[in-house]
């Protein structure tokens, strides 16, 4: 009896085991960090990929200097492009945006479920950085709501979780938002 409920428990446990792979995982366990409250700075490129009515539009988030100066930038899928100079508190946030804090996040709501859903994706190609264990393949978008990349041109569909036809799917984050003027919250 004893020998069977142990054979039994060994096989549920490694049945266990095998069904917890990382493709099961709906967001990544790397760290990523942003706060931007779009009611105060009002950025018209990033207000169009927090409108859940209009699903199918993304926005790149990165962060970058010049001449000294910090700055975020957001670039759509649309054609859009900005940029704002944190101030006050923000000026002081220290943010995590993504694996390679130089090629930021891409933020938007997908088109394919009703309600759409919200996603905070890296934009960093997954399966490159795998195979050479560096960073900086950063994504392009398109119109269509695909992210590719122009080393591998794996093309990952933004709309739905990031998945691409061969191989690993983009690192997904956790985030929220109030809305186009609100706040738009990354905290893995």
């Amino acid at each position: 009896m004893y020998r069977t409920i142990r054979t039994i428990a060994i096989a549920l446990c490694a049945l266990l085991t095998a069904a917890c792979t990382d493709t099961d995982y709906e967001y990544a366990s790397e760290r990523c960090s942003f706060f931007f409250n779009n009611q105060v700075y009002q950025d018209v490129t990033l207000q169009s990929a927090l409108n859940p009515l209009s699903p199918g539009v993304f926005c790149n988030v990165y962060e970058g200097t010049e001449n000294g100066r910090r700055f975020i930038y957001f670039v759509s899928n649309q054609g859009l492009s900005s940029k704002k100079e944190p101030a006050g508190d923000d000026a002081r946030r220290t943010y995590t945006l993504g694996l390679y804090n130089k090629s930021g996040i891409i933020v938007g709501y997908g088109n394919l479920g009703t309600p759409p859903t919200f996603y905070v994706y890296d934009n960093q190609c997954p399966n490159c950085y795998a195979e050479t264990q560096t960073m900086g393949y950063r994504l392009r978008m398109n119109d269509r709501g695909m992210a590719v990349c122009p080393t591998c041109k794996r093309e990952y569909d933004l709309n739905n979780r990031g998945v691409t036809a061969n191989g690993k799917k983009l690192l997904r984050y956790r985030g929220s938002t109030t809305g186009p003027l609100g706040v738009l919250v990354v905290n893995n």
